[in-house]
């Protein structure tokens, strides 16, 4: 099983390990529902180098990107990063991802831990000689910073000069003399980067925001809390919501479908557009107690309409929420249905996504 550059570090801090995506990596440091309120309330450090991070370089980076991605590579500017789909040819979701744009013929992409190996192939296999595809994530660590305190606590390690970041923006950093790329992203609702890192600078990186954080209420966070906070915020992962057998208009990313430009899928992608689709990803909430899991089948009327895929019990709706597939014309908002809880149907409806929405 992979571990990342920081294991050590989590064993040292007594972190409970889990496996996750063929990863160890920390379920939590300690109790699930602190480090949830602390990022609400201030700020949570979480540890995602299992994440994919792949590099790819040379005068092709673009035409590459823009025939392997379904947005437009023209419209990610340099200091930007955006979100987007990678699909096959039949129009099916290979993998969804962040690609970041830090420097001319340059791009980074982020991808989910169990897509790695996948899309680095995939890569290659369309690449021309003018582009250089490399696996990144051995060489650098990822941690996510997220919370209303997450800026105040960078700005004390960066000094004034880093200024207020726009969401979908990055750019570098120095923090006690190791060179970061901080980007402003994230899946909490809250403020939200993301740090990059040389590998071997790692542990030094994660105590110094740690230290900058002490008093701020920050705290090391895992993948449970992980999971109730993009849960929330109607984030899809990988493996559970998303997978090759669905597309996007199946999953509710049609927006991030750009058939203005040619894309490997693009054919595929608008015959299933023209026939609409017959399942889509539907947010849930529990009328009774219990706690979706996924694999549970969705019913309405006795007549079982659909799947989830995942379920947590959310602590902002103080009930089990979830996301699954159901037949097309059950997926709208209100729409009464009941939930496979253990053995037992359990009350509930269809709501709109987000379950969490931070104010402003």
């Amino acid at each position: 099983m992979k571990q990342t550059v920081l294991h050590q570090k989590h064993l040292q801090a007594h972190a409970q390990l889990t496996e996750y995506q063929d990863w160890q990596t920390p379920l939590q440091f300690s109790m699930v529902l602190d480090e949830y309120h602390a990022v609400h309330t201030a700020a949570g450090l979480f540890d995602i180098g299992y994440l994919g991070r792949i590099e790819i370089t040379g005068l092709s980076a673009a035409p590459l990107l823009q025939k392997v991605l379904t947005r437009n590579i023209a419209k990610i500017t340099t200091g930007s990063v955006h979100y987007s789909l990678i699909c096959n040819e039949s129009g099916f979701i290979l993998d969804d991802i962040l690609v970041q744009h830090p420097a001319s013929n340059r791009y980074l992409l982020t991808t989910n831990a169990c897509n790695t190996n996948k899309i680095l192939l995939w890569l290659k296999n369309h690449a021309t000689d003018d582009a250089a595809v490399f696996d990144k994530t051995g060489a650098l660590a990822q941690f996510a910073l997220q919370g209303p305190q997450a800026f105040p606590i960078l700005e004390k390690l960066t000094g004034p000069h880093l200024g207020k970041m726009k969401p979908r923006v990055v750019r570098e950093a120095t923090i006690q003399d190791i060179v970061v790329t901080i980007s402003r992203t994230g899946f909490t609702g809250n403020q939200a980067y993301e740090l990059f890192v040389p590998a071997d600078r790692a542990e030094a990186l994660w105590d110094a925001v740690m230290a900058a954080g002490s008093d701020r209420g920050l705290l090391p966070c895992g993948v449970a809390c992980r999971e109730i906070l993009r849960l929330e915020t109607g984030h899809l992962l990988y493996g559970n919501d998303l997978d090759e057998t669905r597309t996007p208009f199946e999953a509710g990313l049609g927006s991030f479908v750009d058939f203005k430009k040619e894309f490997i899928g693009k054919e595929a992608l608008l015959k299933l557009q023209a026939e609409g689709p017959k399942q889509k990803l539907a947010g849930f909430i529990l009328v009774d107690k219990g706690v979706p899991k996924s694999g549970g089948s969705i019913f309405s009327e006795s007549r079982e309409i659909g799947v989830v895929t995942s379920g947590v019990q959310s602590p902002h709706r103080r009930t089990g929420i979830g996301l699954g597939y159901v037949v097309s014309r059950y997926a709208q908002a209100g729409q009464e249905i009941e939930i496979e809880v253990r053995d037992k149907e359990i009350a509930a409806k269809i709501v709109d996504l987000p379950f969490y929405r931070k104010k402003m």
